[in-house]
């Protein structure tokens, strides 16, 4: 797939996902200051192409109080559902995130990567991605960085196609099927740094 091609499909599903989806955004914009009492967008750094900064958009779902931060009213509904994500679109239509790559981590991670880990870097992020559809919220994140390097080396239409018709598919499945009972928030950072850094250190990579 050619970098026109795929900025091509970005602009084309990302603008008829937020223009379908609008309303919906405004909606939780109203009723997480209502409800969750803040400000619905949620703005944070992460690594993108290259491992150049960028901002990345999600809608609020983490609420902070007397220094301890758990899951809004209104947040275990928009992670369940993936609306919180909605806003990355915009990241999508600047050209800093694709639809489909890998996810967009923190600029920090990538001085710990490996050579070999160090290719996901080398296409855009994306808002859902080959290593999210096969391991989920897995924390095997060497086996997630092993599918992000076999998106980049074997990049084209017909994956990118099939990444977005499961992850559709996978969003309605724990809508609609799965219970998902209370969900504790997961530190990534720790769980980076335990599940990868100390693995690769470990077994030297």
């Amino acid at each position: 797939m050619t970098y026109r091609s795929k900025r091509l499909l970005d602009i084309f599903f990302s603008s008829l996902i937020l223009s379908v989806t609008f309303p919906i955004l405004i909606l939780f914009f109203i009723l997480i200051i209502v409800i969750d009492r803040q400000f619905p967008i949620f703005v944070q750094e992460r690594s993108g192409f290259k491992g150049k900064k960028i901002l990345i958009y999600k809608l609020k779902t983490i609420k902070n109080k007397n220094k301890n931060s758990k899951i809004s009213f209104l947040g275990k509904f928009l992670r369940l559902s993936k609306i919180d994500e909605l806003p990355q679109l915009i990241n999508v239509l600047k050209n800093d995130l694709s639809l489909v790559g890998p996810r967009p981590l923190y600029l920090e991670y990538n001085k710990y990567l490996t050579k070999k880990h160090k290719k996901r870097l080398l296409t855009k992020p994306g808002i859902t991605g080959l290593s999210q559809i096969r391991l989920k919220n897995s924390s095997d994140w060497i086996k997630k960085f092993d599918y992000d390097v076999f998106y980049v080396e074997n990049l084209n239409l017909k994956l990118d196609l099939y990444i977005i018709l499961n992850s559709f598919f996978i969003v309605l499945k724990l809508i609609f099927v799965q219970n998902q009972g209370n969900k504790k928030i997961i530190d990534y950072k720790i769980d980076f740094y335990k599940q990868y850094v100390d693995m690769v250190k470990k077994n030297n990579y």
